[in-house]
């Protein structure tokens, strides 16, 4: 058995709302699982399956009112990006939802995870100022105006804060997930597992 599957399991906690990159999303869930990350998908909506931004619709485990106190609950907050943020940013009830539980898990000092446009995010809850960032390339403009001290890098990591720049770096993104919560090696063990060039 390899080492990484006797540590104590962690618990990661993905929001995703209408309109999120599909493999920002289903990538993460996938190799966080295979390392032994328990990773619940929460819908931002009550209806537990969530359109992505591509059409392909994903079932929920649990919509986000369900949660008690998943700031407390889970390790790891993760945020796909898509089309859908700039949705989710205009809609006032849904912005402050999402922003509300990303400064809940600053205050408790958890990891926070965002890839693509959910960086943006990070802006709105006032959590950027003076971080270090990266985002979808479209986003950069606004990220570098709202104090965070931006990066081109393909994954960044800042304290407790991981962002990545799209669909492309998934793979990037997900395995530094992983040798967070579960430590280099099995990040490295699940690498070699999906023949990743990374």
């Amino acid at each position: 058995m390899p080492e990484f599957e006797k540590v104590p399991k962690k618990r990661a906690l993905m929001l995703l709302h209408p309109g999120f990159e599909e493999i920002e999303a289903v990538t993460p869930a996938d190799l966080l699982r295979r390392a032994g990350v328990e990773v619940v998908l929460a819908s931002l909506e009550e209806d537990p399956l969530v359109e992505g931004g591509r059409g392909l619709v994903v079932r929920a485990d649990v919509s986000l009112a369900e949660l008690r106190d998943p700031a407390r609950d889970f390790d790891m907050l993760v945020l796909p990006g898509g089309p859908g943020v700039a949705a989710l940013r205009a809609d006032p009830a849904r912005r402050e939802a999402v922003t509300g539980l990303l400064r809940r898990f600053h205050a408790e000092g958890k990891w926070i995870a965002a890839i693509c446009a959910a960086p943006l995010l990070l802006l709105d809850a006032g959590l950027a100022d003076g971080l270090r960032l990266t985002s979808f390339p479209g986003e950069a403009e606004t990220l570098r105006a709202g104090a965070g001290r931006y990066v081109e890098d393909r994954v960044a990591l800042d304290g407790r804060i991981v962002t990545s720049r799209g669909a492309g770096t998934s793979e990037e993104f997900s395995l530094a997930l992983i040798a967070l919560l579960a430590g280099a090696s099995a990040a490295e063990e699940i690498r070699r597992r999906i023949v990743a060039r990374v």
